[in-house]
């Protein structure tokens, strides 16, 4: 105590140096926390902008005409591929009800008298799932879009009979939206809408008009297994529409299974048999045991249209950027 009452100046000294000390240490701290905030931000956008250095494509204005090039590029091609694929569809024509049901009696008659003509046995009063616009008109929004659906399953009968199926148990077509039927949208390519069951397919047939439309129909018949092959070759070939075959189910007539050891003929049979090369051996008989059954099928096909979507926005003859 002594020291400080004689050494006033000295101490007063010290304590501002250690106050000093302490706000220059509160000073150094604060800008020391100051100081590395800054530097997380210039860390975090050094990063940014290093990624958008090396992105591709660098949204400049060089690459963004690029990028724009591209995107026509590819709707051109999309509208090509479309418009080439919609050439495989049926088109929908003006009909009046009458004259849908004038059609109708016609491909019926047509069917039925091919059907005969070639041993296919069809169901009793088959109509082509159309019975009810046998004595009544269709709405008159509906006239077209069941023409088209007609001549669609006029086709797939046509290739039943000319690959001289057996017989053909049933031809379940699905109703369409202009007849009160329902429609079951579901995601398409590119996140687009594509319509199951629907109007038919496109503006035209009263439908959405999305890129792809599919209205299905099921067909059970029975063949032997090489006319079977063929009729899934033919649908898959047909190029007046295009068919997709969706789901199949294929069951042995006979489900039986084979009996092991071979069947030996009654004694009566064998003594009536004449005999063979002049022998009294009797006759051989040969079975065969697999390869002569029937299958029975059951098909659910989609009638599928393809609408062409808009083309590019690009001015005609504009030149695409070369890119690097």
């Amino acid at each position: 105590m002594n020291w400080i009452r004689e050494n006033k100046f000295l101490t007063g000294f010290i304590v501002v140096m250690v106050i000093g000390a302490g706000v220059l240490g509160y000073l150094l701290y604060s800008a020391y926390g100051s100081y590395s905030d800054v530097t997380d931000q210039y860390n975090a956008a050094a990063t940014e902008l290093h990624q958008l250095q090396t992105r591709v494509p660098y949204p400049d204005q060089a690459n963004l005409i690029k990028y724009k090039a591209q995107r026509d590029d590819l709707l051109d091609a999309t509208y090509s591929l479309a418009t080439s694929l919609s050439q495989m569809v049926l088109p929908v024509e003006e009909l009046t009800p009458s004259a849908f049901q004038d059609r109708l009696r016609d491909t019926v008659t047509t069917i039925t008298t091919r059907a005969g003509q070639t041993g296919v046995l069809l169901p009793k009063d088959f109509a082509m799932d159309f019975s009810n616009y046998q004595t009544q008109p269709p709405p008159a929004a509906a006239a077209g879009p069941l023409g088209r659906q007609l001549a669609a399953l006029q086709i797939a009968m046509n290739i039943l009979l000319d690959d001289h199926v057996d017989s053909i148990s049933g031809l379940t077509r699905t109703k369409l939206s202009q007849e009160g039927g329902a429609v079951a949208p579901t995601r398409g390519i590119g996140g687009g809408m594509e319509r199951r069951g629907g109007g038919g397919g496109g503006g035209n047939a009263g439908g959405a008009g999305g890129l792809v439309d599919k209205v299905s129909f099921d067909l059970k018949f029975t063949s032997g297994q090489p006319a079977f092959q063929k009729v899934l070759n033919d649908f898959a070939a047909a190029n007046k529409q295009f068919f997709i075959t969706r789901t199949l189910v294929v069951n042995n007539s006979d489900p039986k299974p084979v009996v092991k050891g071979g069947d030996t003929p009654p004694a009566s049979a064998a003594a009536s048999q004449p005999s063979v090369s002049g022998t009294d051996s009797g006759v051989s008989y040969l079975k065969f045991l697999v390869g002569t059954e029937k299958v029975n099928v059951a098909m659910r096909i989609d009638m599928v249209t393809f609408n062409p979507p808009e083309k590019s926005a690009r001015k005609p003859g504009a030149a695409t950027p070369a890119t690097h």
